[in-house]
């Protein structure tokens, strides 16, 4: 299969530690296949976690919402149900609070231009590497 396919839901996922817990897989970046446009990946809040507030100084972030909670983006909060989407501007604080008890809500998320890798984000695009070469095999 082409690095240009994903199936996500074959995808290991690396784990951010609480209080901000959630699980993220990398589909596209720089460090997996070579996109040089963005960062593409997916992110799953368990029940009563959160994205953490935070903002990406040198990214856009748009996020694409399926299952239920809260979104915070500057002084706006707005609640989350399928299919809402949100552009958080770089530099603009924002989160995505996971209100359910039973259902994990999941994030498609795209940043414009890429991040810049963290430790999280290495883990993570090396995962996808790996998942890429065992399919070309």
């Amino acid at each position: 299969m082409s690095k240009w396919i994903c199936k996500g839901w074959e995808l290991p996922s690396v784990k951010a530690d609480p209080p901000a817990e959630r699980f993220l897989k990398m589909i596209y970046s720089p460090e997996v296949n070579d996109y040089k446009n963005a960062t593409v990946l997916f992110s799953y809040i368990p029940p009563g976690s959160t994205s953490g507030i935070h903002a990406h100084p040198d990214s856009d972030e748009i996020m694409y919402f399926l299952g239920r909670g809260e979104a915070t983006l500057g002084d706006e909060k707005v609640k989350i149900e399928n299919d809402l989407v949100v552009l958080a501007p770089k530099g603009v604080d924002h989160e995505a609070r996971n209100t359910s008890d039973t259902e994990t809500l999941k994030v498609f998320c795209v940043f414009i231009p890429p991040l810049k890798p963290t430790e999280l984000l290495a883990k993570a695009a090396q995962i996808r590497r790996e998942k890429i070469q065992d399919n070309l095999q």
